[in-house]
């Protein structure tokens, strides 16, 4: 339910920015706010990830998963910057889509890892987020803030 409940921003973003097509202001707030979210939630996957490697390995954490796990956090906080100061356009929902794609094949591939009830909860929260994403940056382009 928890899961189901963190999509709820992501959906309420979406709908957000195609309700607010008439409006150029609102609809950058609602695409900067999406955006804002799905930066946070990168960086709350990179934690689990990163609280993964530390409880597996915690003698000798690997460099590497430590290093992937940061990269979603500041691919989207470097979005979301440049979206806070005007610089939204429709590729970075692209790109965030993409980071939550690829954490999501990650945790798939790391499952052994992780509890064997993550997959299903990471698949349909992966996709419900991927979906919100795509719907934002079918709103169109160039945006305008």
């Amino acid at each position: 339910m928890l899961a189901l409940a963190g999509l709820l921003p992501f959906f309420a973003g979406a709908f957000a920015i195609h309700g607010f097509a008439g409006d150029v202001a609102r609809q950058a707030s609602a695409k900067l706010v999406l955006i804002l979210y799905a930066a946070v939630i990168l960086s709350f996957l990179g934690g689990v990830r990163w609280g993964v490697e530390m409880t597996v390995r915690p003698g000798s954490p690997r460099p590497l998963p430590l290093s992937l796990s940061v990269i979603g956090a500041l691919a989207g906080w470097a979005l979301a910057w440049q979206g806070a100061l005007g610089g939204l356009h429709p590729w970075q929902f692209l790109v965030l889509a993409g980071l939550f794609a690829a954490h999501w094949l990650w945790d798939l591939r790391a499952s052994t890892d992780l509890p064997a009830w993550y997959d299903g909860l990471r698949t349909i929260a992966s996709f419900g987020a991927i979906l919100a994403l795509l719907a934002g940056w079918a709103a169109g382009s160039p945006f305008q803030s």
